[in-house]
């Protein structure tokens, strides 16, 4: 005699699945495959940012390299303004402080190499003139826009003293602070300020003349 149960396994062993067994696999699998394009999502986002940050590392380095350079090779420097092609020098009674900074590499006027802030574009630049006759050239600086505020100037000349005090009478071989402040990147979804996941992005360096460590 054959048991009901028999044909009843082998019943069920030939059926497919029901309609809920179906959904839960296709929900499942639904389930999975998003998670994965999430993840990849989220992992191309972040490559992205640390691109930006590094790329805006990499341009604060070579804006205070060439400052660097430059200003170790200096003989005479002035810090000042410049506005409509007129670079302007800090009253030499006042705290030394600016936006623009003149670069003298001899005893006379020229040549000369001048970094200057552009409030149009929020950029920093460098130019030079060797001379009449002379080419020069003009570089962009910064990529970045600089956001330095009335409180943290470009340029600054300290005291020599040993105070690292801000001087308040002109010398033309004093060391040199600059300071570089970055609020936004290139990226305008990468907003740096309180709250976000960088709160400061901020360089300040001294550099001092080659000329007044020899003496």
């Amino acid at each position: 005699m054959k048991l009901a149960s028999s044909n009843f396994a082998t019943s069920r062993r030939q059926r497919a699945f029901t309609m809920v067994e179906a959904l839960v696999a296709s929900t499942t699998l639904i389930i999975l495959v998003a998670a994965v394009i999430l993840s990849n999502l989220f992992g191309l986002a972040m490559a992205i940012r640390q691109q930006i940050w590094i790329g805006a590392s990499s341009d604060a380095v070579q804006a205070i390299g060439t400052l660097t350079s430059d200003i170790r090779s200096a003989v005479s420097m002035q810090v000042g303004s410049y506005q409509s092609g007129v670079f302007t020098q800090t009253a030499i009674t006042n705290q030394q402080t600016g936006s623009a900074l003149m670069i003298c590499t001899t005893s006379n006027a020229t040549p000369w190499i001048l970094y200057y802030y552009d409030t149009v574009t929020s950029n920093m630049y460098r130019t030079n003139y060797n001379g009449a006759g002379v080419p020069g050239d003009f570089k962009w600086i910064s990529a970045n826009p600089i956001t330095n505020d009335s409180t943290h100037p470009i340029f600054s000349e300290l005291d020599t003293s040993g105070t690292g005090a801000i001087i308040t009478n002109f010398n033309s071989v004093a060391p040199v602070s600059i300071y570089l402040s970055f609020i936004k990147l290139q990226n305008p979804q990468v907003v740096i300020q309180d709250g976000s996941l960088v709160d400061l992005y901020q360089l300040t360096t001294t550099v001092t003349p080659r000329l007044v460590l020899t003496q």
